[in-house]
């Protein structure tokens, strides 16, 4: 079965390089990675590289760190996996060699995790690939059951802090780049209305895009610009992207969804948006769905032309 985790998409996809397991732990870790979570190169089918990941032991005692790898996914529901190596259809785990699978780092000392990336010599291969290294730090030999037992029971989960740094290779310049709109819903919540689309990279490099929506009125003048946040995507991945379009006034409007990667690669899709008066509606309408988030009426797609640069 699939390992999967619920932990926060933005976690995962901003920093997303920090797959740090067991938050509620956090203020007592004492090793943490100082050079950063997301180490990416730029190869040649044939080509090879080496690297490494520095560990920072914070305490005064020594602290053990077991190293593995793992694959690496995530959905626009929220979900991250992290299969065996190899599982993903891009990994490159196998091309990875890491120096050493267990260390000791000495008190308040900095240790490097050397490590060595093979590209096979293909000249079928392109675009982006990647995969984990993960460093567990291992509980300390000396706590007693009774303390495990204790621990385990208040916090209900394995004691084990982790950490994931993402290797990336770029089959140099390579890889279509492709998006695909999923679904883009208008939603009620607690706080207003949501303009919701769930994005899949469908190409063969990862793309990071600016997101905005640009809201018209039936006059074709531009009524707001919104900014939305802003995912990496790996090829075969999803994200979900928020617009909080709660200050329009009812009416009519038209809004321009697009995700720019700042090169060549521009994406966009137009809807026509219908925001009623509250209290105009069924009861089953947009003002009174769920707090939790539903569908809003009113929501129709159009083409994007000219989303060209």
């Amino acid at each position: 079965m699939r390992r999967q985790s619920k932990g926060v998409l933005k976690a995962a996809l901003a920093g997303l390089a920090a797959i740090l397991v067991l938050a509620p732990l956090a203020a007592r870790a004492q090793v943490g990675v100082t050079n950063g979570l997301t180490q990416e190169k730029a190869c040649q089918p044939g080509e090879a590289f080496e690297s490494f990941v520095t560990l920072k032991n914070n305490g005064p005692e020594e602290e053990t760190v077991r190293i593995y790898q793992t694959d690496y996914a995530f959905s626009a529901d929220g979900k991250s996996y992290y299969d065996p190596p190899g599982k993903v259809k891009r990994s490159n785990a196998g091309w990875i060699t890491v120096a050493a699978k267990q260390v000791t780092i000495p008190g308040l000392a900095n240790l490097d995790v050397k490590f060595t990336c093979r590209v096979p010599a293909s000249p079928s291969l392109a675009g982006t690939y990647w995969s984990i290294i993960m460093f567990e730090v291992v509980p300390k030999a000396d706590r007693t059951k009774r303390d495990a037992e204790k621990k385990d029971i208040a916090f209900g989960i394995s004691q084990v802090m982790r950490y994931g740094v993402q290797i990336v290779t770029h089959i140099g310049e390579t890889g279509t780049r492709s998006l695909k709109f999923l679904t883009t819903d208008l939603l009620q919540t607690k706080t207003g209305k949501i303009l919701q689309v769930d994005l899949e990279n469908d190409g063969e490099r990862w793309l990071r895009p600016f997101s905005t929506v640009e809201i018209y009125n039936d006059k074709g003048d531009l009524v707001t610009k919104i900014e939305g946040e802003r995912w990496r995507l790996f090829p075969g991945t999803s994200a979900r992207f928020k617009f909080d379009v709660s200050a329009l006034k009812p009416g009519t409007y038209n809004a321009l969804i697009v995700f720019d990667n700042k090169d060549s690669s521009v994406f966009g899709l137009r809807y026509a948006l219908n925001i009623q008066t509250p209290g105009s509606q069924r009861p089953s309408a947009a003002t009174l769905a769920k707090a939790s988030g539903s569908p809003v009426s009113g929501l129709k797609p159009r083409p994007a032309a000219g989303l060209k640069k």
